[in-house]
């Protein structure tokens, strides 16, 4: 059934969504940062209960997404593709959680190569495939080709940058010390590999986002989704950058930006379910 409602009310209802998201990623952040600030030596255990809590948020909405609406056309092969890849990142992010609360891991010893390393990169392969199978549906004649060659070029120079300036990490051949925990060679080789892989998914997200498409209710769940894998994108750039430099004390300002990155997951499933009678799903 094609869609009814003119362009005019579907830009009116997305300003108005984005602006609603908009404002709970800020109170959510805002209440974070009060609690980081009013008990600032429980930080990492404020920070892992609240990225767990937004994970476990998203993952729950993404499998009543799909439990709903099936997988069998491209829009629901994207979503459980994109609910996988959640569901891969909150065990990453409970493992966290269970080596801090349970095994009492200081935020030092999360930060070397662990069990979530594995759910993270797995995630990342999930996340790669519910872009590029929402691609698919992309013309190539609606995308604007400069504006995604000078993001990606953009962010090629940003990652090899925030890569090289830490220079002390490759200094020493035994490792270094954060804290208590000495890091080595599988560290090094993990940061290297992470923003490689944010840029596997800021080009195809990059490109979803500069599409002109006035069938906002089909692509507005693609448009954050997108959307939030860049912000994370951007955090894991961050997050590599103070870990190469040593910097721990920062690294949680971070996990705003993942938390953000569920939040607005949380907004493109709850968009999903709350007009799905208005999509025209494309096969």
């Amino acid at each position: 059934m094609h869609n009814s409602v003119s362009p005019r009310l579907n830009r009116k209802l997305v300003v108005k969504f984005c602006l609603a998201l908009g404002i709970i990623v800020i109170i959510v952040n805002t209440l974070v940062i009060n609690f980081v600030l009013h008990f600032p030596s429980q930080h990492y255990s404020i920070t892992v209960a609240a990225l767990n809590t937004t994970a476990g948020l998203a993952t729950i909405y993404g499998f009543v997404t799909i439990y709903r609406y099936g997988f069998h056309c491209t829009h629901g092969r994207s979503l459980l593709y994109l609910t996988i890849g959640i569901l891969f990142w909150l065990l990453a992010d409970l493992s966290l959680a269970y080596g801090h609360f349970v095994q009492h891991h200081e935020e030092e010893q999360a930060l070397v190569v662990s069990l979530a390393d594995l759910y993270w990169i797995i995630g990342y392969v999930f996340f790669s495939l519910h872009l590029f199978t929402a691609i698919r549906l992309v013309r190539r004649d609606q995308v604007h080709k400069f504006s995604v060659a000078m993001v990606v070029i953009a962010s090629g120079l940003i990652i090899v940058y925030n890569l090289i300036l830490p220079s002390g990490f490759y200094a020493s051949q035994e490792g270094r010390i954060i804290g208590e925990t000495k890091t080595g060679v599988m560290d090094l080789i993990l940061s290297i590999l992470y923003p490689i892989l944010d840029l596997v998914l800021i080009i195809p997200s990059v490109i979803i986002l500069t599409v002109h498409r006035k069938d906002y209710y089909n692509f507005m769940p693609w448009i954050l989704s997108s959307l939030s894998l860049l912000v994370n994108a951007i955090a894991d750039d961050g997050f590599v950058h103070h870990f190469l430099e040593g910097n721990t004390k920062e690294i949680w300002i971070w996990d705003l930006f993942f938390m953000t990155d569920y939040i607005i997951l949380i907004g493109a499933f709850y968009w999903y379910n709350r007009f799905s009678d208005k999509l025209k799903i494309e096969r």
